[in-house]
């Protein structure tokens, strides 16, 4: 049988990567005296109360394209210290005929043992939990004798033996910039549009967070003004996780909090923070939030894809990203009046309603909708090839991957470049199904006059209306939109 082999230990030191030898050493002997094929090797550093680590995931993909029968690990617990995961891993197995066989003797499928595997997944969940709770215990009385113990300390600090250290690079100042701006009565969202626009690193990219953004939003700035650090105060067990199986947080009471004063350097006297605190009490929501109107979700920008917000005071719609992000995100800011934009789609309504009477016009519209239909076919067909072509090609990358002429960094780029090429196509063949059927409904015109009827009574257009008839609508930044209709319109058949 083909083998894929899964080693985990539960951090970075020296001594668990020693470990992960180890295991590896005892899975190789196992495989040779059952005179199995070790196809590939998984390891992971984590905890294995999570599902989302890398190792794990990877096994679990590859599982279900095929690359191997049976998977080894040295314990239930290296695949999973969490119950609902153990079982959800055991179900997958079982779904696509991959063994499962853990030296623990938790699970064997391929000698039929698994009586016990319930028991040894309760077992290794209970023994987490307690280890999580003796950990947060010693958390607790680090950060009572006033010692940073968070895993990322907060912008402009670094941690150095558990004391926080104001950093010697831009971001203490950055920090200093965003207080007194905000405190000259500069908004959240200004702060942020600014900082953005001057490619200021982000508090994730400082962290080096994975798909770190280096787009400030308001949220952000509001955290560093809320944040007691600056002022030199260390607050910490502010949040906890729900559970030792969640990556889900919930706020502790102020009380339950471990407040120690003076603890640190600050990097904004107390004084300024105080008055921070005060005024954001009294001013007014920072952040310009989109207003929900009939063109909400259906209007967008043609530059940067984003969601165009009803404006009041313009009484029409700006882009998001503009807004939000200012121009170094998108270059567009044409204002489009609601009351204009209602009247553009009324009247090409009406005109096509109007039309659809005409005897002369309808003689020449089921030619026109026998052509529309061949090229249709043509498409289907076409997107069909390409669907399978892009199937096949992911097979050939496991193949690659397999025999080693790719990375795993490739053979995943490659793979979820691949599935999103697949999600367009196929949305787009349901597209095609649609307008498909359309052409070929005998009744079409009635069928359109049924959807258009109720627009030569209507003086304003109402969301019903809209939602549909209307598909989407893009903007682009010289003013013209493009009108997107849920149905085959007879007026632009060529």
């Amino acid at each position: 049988m083909r083998c894929a082999i899964y080693a985990r230990v539960s951090t970075e030191l020296d001594s668990q990567r020693t470990s992960i030898d180890n295991q590896i050493d005892i899975f190789r002997n196992y495989a040779v005296q059952n005179n199995w094929e070790i196809v590939k090797i998984y390891t992971d550093k984590q905890s294995g109360t999570k599902g989302n680590r890398p190792g794990l995931k990877a096994l679990i993909e590859d599982g279900k394209a095929g690359m191997y029968d049976v998977i080894l690990a040295k314990e239930l617990s290296r695949l999973a210290r969490n119950g609902q995961l153990s079982y959800e891993l055991r179900n997958t197995c079982q779904l696509y005929n991959i063994e499962i066989v853990c030296l623990d003797n938790s699970i064997n499928t391929v000698e039929d043992n698994v009586q016990n595997f319930g028991l040894f997944a309760w077992l290794y969940e209970n023994e987490s939990a307690n280890s999580s709770r003796r950990n947060k215990q010693a958390k607790r009385v680090k950060a009572q004798r006033g010692l940073f113990v968070g895993s990322t300390p907060p912008y402009g600090y670094k941690s150095e033996n558990g004391i926080l250290k104001v950093k010697s690079d831009h971001t203490p100042s950055t920090v200093r910039r965003i207080f007194e701006e905000y405190l000259s009565g500069t908004g959240m969202d200004t702060i942020a549009k600014t900082l953005t626009a001057e490619r200021v690193p982000t508090p994730s990219q400082i962290a080096n967070k994975a798909n770190a953004s280096s787009l400030w939003h308001a949220s952000a700035i509001k955290i560093i003004l809320k944040n007691r650090h600056y002022c030199g105060d260390l607050v910490q067990n502010r949040s906890e996780t729900i559970s030792v199986t969640s990556i889900k947080r919930r706020e502790v009471n102020s009380e339950n909090q471990i407040v120690i004063e003076a603890a640190h350097e600050p990097i904004i006297p107390k004084e300024t923070f105080n008055a921070v605190q005060a005024m954001m009490k009294t001013r007014t929501k920072a952040s310009t939030a989109p207003k929900k109107h009939i063109f909400t979700n259906t209007l967008y920008c043609d530059n940067c894809k984003k969601g165009m917000w009803f404006k009041a005071n313009q009484k029409g719609y700006r882009c998001g990203g503009n807004i939000k992000h200012g121009s170094s995100f998108c270059l567009n800011k044409v204002a489009i009046r609601e009351k204009e934009l209602t009247q553009v789609i009324l009247e090409d309504l009406k005109l096509l309603f109007e039309t659809l009477k005409d005897e002369s016009f309808m003689n020449t519209l089921i030619s026109k909708l026998n052509t529309k239909k061949q090229l249709i076919q043509k498409e289907v067909i076409l997107s069909q090839n390409e669907l399978a072509e892009l199937k096949n090609k992911k097979l050939e990358y496991v193949n690659l991957y397999t025999e080693n002429v790719i990375s795993k960094e490739e053979l995943k780029e490659y793979r979820h470049l691949t599935d999103e090429k697949i999600k367009e196509i196929q949305i787009k063949q349901a597209i095609l199904e649609e307008k498909m059927l359309e052409c070929e409904n005998e009744n079409y015109a009635v069928h359109i006059n049924n959807k258009l009827k109720d627009v030569l009574t209507l003086k304003e257009l109402t969301p019903k209306i809209l939602h549909s008839l209307v598909e989407k609508i893009t903007c682009n930044q010289d003013g013209s939109v493009n009108i997107q209709y849920s149905f085959v319109n007879p007026l632009q058949l060529q």
